[in-house]
């Protein structure tokens, strides 16, 4: 996360978690942990997006989301600018099946 912070304003690190109370524990980590000034005013460090909640999404560098809502935001065309910045996806408790 740190990396992708320091490389430039543009680059989107996706932290895709289980659930959404796991969304909400790594939203709060994130904003205590890291705090970036922008030399633009309308970027942000974080967001979050789920289905039932959305804050700072379309501004941000560090989006944390579950997997259902990172299909819908990659695969959409109104999003295309947008899913180009993404440098990093963290995948937490991912589960294969064998």
């Amino acid at each position: 996360m740190e990396k992708v912070l320091r490389e430039s304003d543009d680059g989107i690190l996706v932290y895709v978690a289980p659930t959404k109370a796991l969304v909400n524990q790594v939203t709060a980590e994130i904003y205590g942990r890291f705090k970036k000034n922008y030399k633009r005013g309308n970027k942000t460090t974080w967001g979050i997006y789920t289905r039932e909640y959305r804050e700072n999404h379309e501004k941000c560098q560090i989006l944390v989301t579950v997997p259902q809502m990172l299909e819908i935001l990659v695969l959409s065309p109104q999003r295309a600018s947008w899913a180009r910045n993404i440098k990093r996806i963290i995948f937490d408790e991912v589960c294969t099946v064998i």
